[in-house]
């Protein structure tokens, strides 16, 4: 009885299958561009942060449930307002780099999707800064973003808060590290 049951179950499911259209399944994909703001709030530090960056991320496997992960890549050029002390006359600066890492991302709804991310990478800021060496440092990131549909077909909104330290890793003195609290917003193509 039971193996009838069966044989008749799984001859239903093929026979809905072959009418049904075939749907290609594809990673998970964002390719786009973020500009941002971020502020020290390591004391006795002013250095103000202007993002530019470009955004890749690419899930590891078809998403298949609601949740699901991905790795992510975010060079990036950023211009920096410092000063060596807080009380010093305010100087122009740059820093560049790379981060790498994970983000698990949240479908919502159609066209809502929250993610978190963690990361980390090699960075060069020509800022001096009491607390941090100008120079090579790592810059590590904890985000929660948010992608919302636009009007356009695969385009969407991309918005991220972001925890920020960077510090070298005790190659140069002085390496005390600096806090960021950042905000990100951008448009992410999603394929």
């Amino acid at each position: 009885m039971v193996i009838a049951m069966l044989a008749l179950f799984l001859h239903k499911s093929e026979a809905q299958d072959r009418h049904e259209p075939i749907i290609a399944a594809r990673h998970f994909q964002t390719l786009g561009g973020l500009m941002g703001w971020g502020n020290s709030f390591s004391k006795n530090t002013n250095y103000q942060v202007y993002y530019f960056i470009t955004d890749y991320s690419k899930s590891f496997n078809i998403p298949k449930k609601k949740d699901f992960v991905a790795w992510y890549a975010e060079p990036q050029f950023n211009l920096v307002k410092s000063s060596y002390l807080p009380k010093d006359e305010v100087k122009h600066y740059y820093e560049f780099g790379l981060n790498l890492g994970i983000r698990n991302y949240m479908k919502i709804s159609d066209g809502f999707y929250f993610y978190q991310m963690l990361g980390s990478g090699p960075h060069y800021i020509s800022a001096p800064v009491k607390r941090q060496a100008s120079g090579f440092i790592f810059s590590d990131n904890f985000a929660l973003g948010a992608l919302l549909q636009l009007p356009q077909e695969n385009l969407m909104l991309n918005f991220q808060y972001v925890q920020r330290h960077i510090s070298n890793a005790n190659l140069k003195a002085p390496n005390g590290g600096v806090n960021f609290y950042n905000f990100v917003v951008g448009v992410s193509r999603v394929r």
